[in-house]
């Protein structure tokens, strides 16, 4: 009997050493080829299994409970090639780069190529880059993405959108905008409409291109570009193409972005009380009158005093010192019972806002075999931080791919957009942008209604400077961007490596300003109130037809591509301007007592023939 218990339990000995047998414990290391640094973040997979780690900071994993019949792990990372490797003690495994991952196919010159085949200077941005910007226009963010990019924002207001140069300015009289190219096409763009010559805004057309339609931007930058687009491409091509579907289930996409710009995000720096301005033009006019003239301190304080107390007596304020010195603290008291003492006027309260930004997109994608379709609808506002500026759009757009059979494929891309914008006008003259004046020193000190009868300062320099909350209510300004694109695209798949491709589009960009002042605004009280509309329409079509042929003849790589394009631009402008308006609510030309217009056209045409050989030896 206790020869069977013996037995028994030398057996189970046995089988617990066997199930412990069975596991085992992979530990190792993954490196980088190129530099033989540790991959971070690397992921190790015992192949047939769901075990697995993920590498740390010095490149190892640890993975446990690895069953014993398992002899080989797979280890992947974005960008490098996957490997598997037998399993052994402390294993040590190295990754190569992935040289056709980081070949990025980019858009180029009626055609794509390949980032490291591309003999130009090019710049390739994708959507993943601006997506999560909150910007109205994909200018900015391409902000510290394309080196030898320049963008500079010539006005504050909302939708606004900054001036692009590439590689600088090339040119002291003619434009330095870049040539924009949307899936293939020239397009309008640049600033458009007439406010320029009333507002100093920018109306950039591109505003009405949704930055959530984008794919990916690429900018090319040198004689390559030139080389086919011709004089256009002088200050560089910036180079579009919007969104796709992709093979599978529709998708439905939907995004809503909400953003504030609180007081406190303005805020740059900490500007210098009302209290010590006051004090700083004290010690100013005293020392004009003790340094200048030569006078005694008792002179120079009366003279200090008398030139603040002119000034400011009518906004119920009395300037006094205890002493006579040029240091001395000003005490600013209450003048006629004014009930002002010490008080002084929030003009950025009155002025600027907790401003918001939103926007809500959708889009509905997807594939198949034969048809490829993408198709969106957006909605974006933003406020400005001033009350008066604002920016809003509404934009769609269908992109849609059948092929007909084997050899033909029909596209057709479609946007409709429109756009509305309004503000102050922002020149950096003081004498003309009244709204510059807030940033005058002692501007607590004025206030926009006489502490006498209550009523707002109505005169343009009645209290010494422009009171905008008055004058924001006798003057209104607006302009109204409604653009259509569309463009059809046949593609003929005639031989292998030989396709002929011809495109016809339609670009039609109508712009719509308004601008009125009343007879109780200074700019309008000369012709007792004015009001001038603005319509300005223009057309650009485009017809283009190339053929490219691609071979390869062992490692020679030939591709050409010949092609004739046909370009006709046309813009009407149309200016109704009354004046002597009847009643300040009624702001429209046909009421005016007198009317006046004028309007004229222009426009250009251009025929190119174009033709490209590529080479490369070994794809390289």
């Amino acid at each position: 009997m206790k020869q069977r218990l013996f037995l028994w339990l030398v057996a189970c000995l046995m089988v617990g050493v066997g199930a412990v047998a069975q596991t085992k414990t992979v530990t190792g290391t993954v490196l980088a080829d190129d530099n033989m640094e540790p991959v971070i973040g690397a992921s190790v997979l015992v192949k047939g299994t769901t075990l697995g780690a993920v590498t740390n900071i010095e490149g190892r994993f640890v993975i446990q409970q690895v069953p014993a019949s398992a002899k080989t792990v797979v280890v992947s990372y974005v960008g490098m090639n996957t490997v598997e490797a037998a399993i052994k003690p402390e294993m040590k495994i190295i990754l190569t780069t992935d040289t056709e991952v980081l070949d990025e196919v980019m858009v180029v010159a009626y055609g794509t190529a390949k980032k490291s085949s591309y003999a130009g200077s090019a710049s390739l941005v994708k959507s993943d880059a601006l997506k999560d910007i909150p910007t109205t226009t994909f200018e900015n963010a391409l902000n510290g993405k394309v080196a030898g990019l320049q963008l500079t924002n010539n006005s504050g207001q909302a939708g606004s959108a900054p001036a692009i140069r590439i590689r600088g300015i090339g040119s002291m009289n003619a434009g330095n905008e870049p040539l924009y190219v949307i899936d293939g096409v020239p397009v309008s763009s640049g600033n458009t409409g007439q406010m320029s010559g009333e507002i100093y805004s920018t109306n950039n057309v591109m505003n009405t291109l949704n930055p959530e339609d984008i794919e990916s931007i690429s900018v090319l930058k040198d004689a390559a570009a030139s080389s086919l687009y011709g004089s256009r491409a002088a200050n560089g091509v910036i180079l579009i193409t919007t969104k796709k579907g992709k093979i599978g289930k529709p998708v439905v996409s939907l995004k809503a972005e909400v953003g504030f710009t609180p007081c406190w995000a303005t805020d740059n720096y900490e500007a210098a009380s009302v209290q010590d301005n006051v004090n700083m033009l004290y010690t100013v006019f005293h020392d004009y009158r003790t340094s200048g003239k030569g006078e005694s301190d008792e002179k120079a304080n009366a003279y200090a005093l008398k030139q603040l107390n002119s000034k400011f007596n009518k906004h119920g304020y009395q300037f006094s010192t205890n002493g006579t010195g040029a240091r001395e603290n000003v005490i600013i008291g209450e003048y006629d019972n004014s009930g002002r003492g010490g008080k002084y006027y929030d003009w950025d309260k009155a002025y600027f806002r907790t401003a918001m930004y939103q926007t809500y997109d959708m889009n509905v994608s997807g594939a198949s075999e034969n048809t490829n379709y993408y198709t969106s609808l957006s909605y974006t506002k933003d406020e400005g931080r001033l009350k008066m500026n604002s920016f809003n759009r509404v934009a769609g757009r269908l992109n849609l791919t059948q092929k007909v059979g084997k050899w033909m494929e029909l596209t057709t891309n479609a946007s409709l957009a429109r756009t509305k914008k309004s503000g102050y006008n922002d020149t950096r003259s003081t004498g003309a942008n009244y709204f510059m004046q807030t940033r005058n020193l002692l501007w607590g000190l004025y206030w926009p209604t006489n502490y006498k009868t209550g009523e707002p300062w109505t005169a343009r320099y009645g209290s010494y400077a422009y009171n905008g909350l008055y004058y924001d209510k006798e003057w209104e300004n607006s302009s109204t961007n409604q653009k259509l694109t569309a463009a059809e695209t046949v593609t003929l798949h005639l031989l292998p490596g030989l396709d002929v491709r011809s495109i016809y589009s339609y670009d039609h960009t109508a712009v719509k300003d308004h601008i009125y002042y009343s007879a109780n605004h200074f700019y309008g009280s000369a012709d007792n109130g004015n009001v001038t509309e603005y319509r300005t329409v223009y057309e650009k079509m485009v017809s283009s037809t190339t053929a490219t042929y691609n071979t390869t003849l062992g490692n020679h790589n030939l591709g050409v591509m010949a092609g004739f394009e046909a370009e006709k631009n046309k813009a009407d402008y149309l200016r109704a301007t009354g004046t002597n308006l009847p009643v300040s609510t009624l702001h429209t030309v046909s009421t005016a007592g007198t009317q006046t217009a004028a309007g004229y056209s222009w426009g250009h045409s251009m025929v190119s023939n174009l033709t490209n050989l590529d080479y490369n030896y070994n794809k390289q």
